[in-house]
């Protein structure tokens, strides 16, 4: 294990705080499966393919599924659901920040076939993200009583991991796009600002050998995250 595989956050975490500009955050080339020959199975929830290995592509919980056509089973733009598990060459699917099975299925009754599906992911932005994480906050593998799973609560980091992912992408879109670099800026500004205000009341907790917990604080100046 190292400190690059370490995260705090998936994309469905992310995808919750900017659904709307998800697909437009997560770099194309990050694609880990596409295919139009998907077919959801009787229980609605299960997507598979005759063309592509889910366990193979690296599919995990917490990514997002992007299903589009056929229309009498989806939405003409399409609908989203987060990746629950991945069995046998399978996806169970289920909602956002849903629990399974809650929320309307993913296809009509019967399952569907000649589905399009595409998943993307933010994977190595999270990953740099944690990194910068456990830099930060002293948070290292290879010490005992510091280590990711010494943590007594890993997602007290999540929002901060969420935060900077989606300060930095915004930043790289108002980089790249003349027509609405205005609007990306104002939303990297804006989360830079809910990152400042959380890294300024953040503390971390260790879990000690008395299952206590020692904490560690952050200010501003000590745990600034840069681009």
């Amino acid at each position: 294990m190292t400190d690059t595989l370490c995260v705090y956050a998936t994309d469905e975490d992310v995808a919750l705080r900017a659904a709307a500009d998800f697909a437009i955050l997560c770099p194309k080339d990050q694609c880990l499966a596409y295919g139009a020959d998907g077919v959801i199975d009787a229980s609605r929830w299960s997507l598979s393919s005759p063309t592509v290995d889910f366990v193979a592509a690296g599919i995990a919980p917490g990514q997002l599924v992007r299903l589009s056509p056929p229309i009498t089973a989806f939405k003409s733009s399409g609908d989203t659901f987060a990746v629950d598990s991945v069995i046998g060459g399978a996806a169970t699917l289920r909602r956002k920040g849903m629990l399974l099975g809650a929320g309307q299925p993913a296809s009509p009754i019967g399952g569907a076939q000649g589905v399009e599906f595409t998943i993307t992911t933010l994977a190595p932005q999270i990953a740099r993200a944690g990194f910068d994480i456990n830099h930060r906050f002293g948070i290292d593998y290879r010490i005992a009583g510091r280590r990711p799973s010494d943590l007594f609560d890993p997602h007290e980091l999540r929002d901060t991991a969420v935060l900077t992912v989606l300060y930095r992408q915004y930043i790289e879109l108002s980089r790249g796009s003349q027509e609405r670099s205005d609007s990306f800026a104002a939303k990297a500004l804006a989360y830079k600002q809910e990152l400042d205000d959380l890294l300024a009341r953040l503390v971390v907790h260790f879990a000690t050998a008395f299952g206590a917990a020692a904490t560690q604080s952050t200010t501003r100046l000590s745990a600034r995250l840069s681009r």
